[in-house]
């Protein structure tokens, strides 16, 4: 289930966020890749479940931001969160298409929108997407999430175009995936949590990568 307010239950949400930072390669012919966003684990926090136990609760989350490098908001057919081989899609929850805008291109959101940013939960009770840590001794959590995964498809599945604020027209792939990977000395994702369980996140900048532009006609 995807909508548009904050829910303790909700899997997937638009958020307000501040832009994530979007940046271009300079003295260059051509822009070989823009940065729009972010995608980030930001943690896990253990949880009551409805039946008096006690679960775990994961979070991650895309945040977009195209409006420094391009003319227009970009737009995605798709958006696709895997944690451990399961998915949440943006599709499944009805929105047909998610932009770069602000709030994510849907309508009914309150002026002025916040920058997009879609939160998906993970939990052991009544969520699509699983968590990425356990509950050990003493109450403290142990991570087992080696990466996390995110898939933006474009609107029609094949490699799209789109004009950038200095004139050019950058050609991409149809489907970029983006992932989230433990270090190499690390044996699960690390979200950075504090002796409070604050946490600041692990995340990877959303990258597209230029093709040539033949390979958008």
């Amino acid at each position: 289930m995807f909508i548009k307010t904050v829910s303790a239950v909700a899997p997937l949400v638009l958020l307000a966020v501040s832009p994530a930072v979007v940046q271009t390669k300079s003295n260059a012919p051509q822009t070989k890749s823009i940065t729009i966003g972010s995608f980030e684990y930001l943690g896990s926090a253990i949880r009551a479940n409805s039946d008096g136990t006690t679960g775990v609760a994961s979070s991650y989350k895309l945040n977009l931001d195209a409006s420094a490098v391009t003319v227009d908001p970009i737009s995605f057919g798709n958006v696709i969160f895997v944690v451990k081989g399961s998915s949440l899609s943006s599709q499944q929850g009805g929105f047909p298409i998610i932009t770069t805008g602000p709030g994510c291109g849907q309508s009914g959101i309150p002026l002025p929108a916040p920058p997009c940013s879609l939160l998906a939960l993970g939990g052991e009770e009544g969520f699509v997407l699983p968590v990425c840590a356990t509950i050990g001794t003493n109450q403290t959590l142990v991570q087992n999430c080696v990466s996390v995964a995110l898939q933006l498809v474009s609107k029609t599945g094949k490699n799209f175009s789109f004009q950038l604020l200095d004139g050019e027209t950058f050609c991409t792939n149809g489907i970029t995936n983006v992932f989230v990977l433990a270090g190499n000395n690390q044996t699960a994702l690390d979200p950075q949590c504090d002796v409070n369980n604050v946490c600041k996140g692990a995340s990877v900048p959303v990258v597209l990568h230029v093709l040539p532009i033949q390979n958008c006609s």
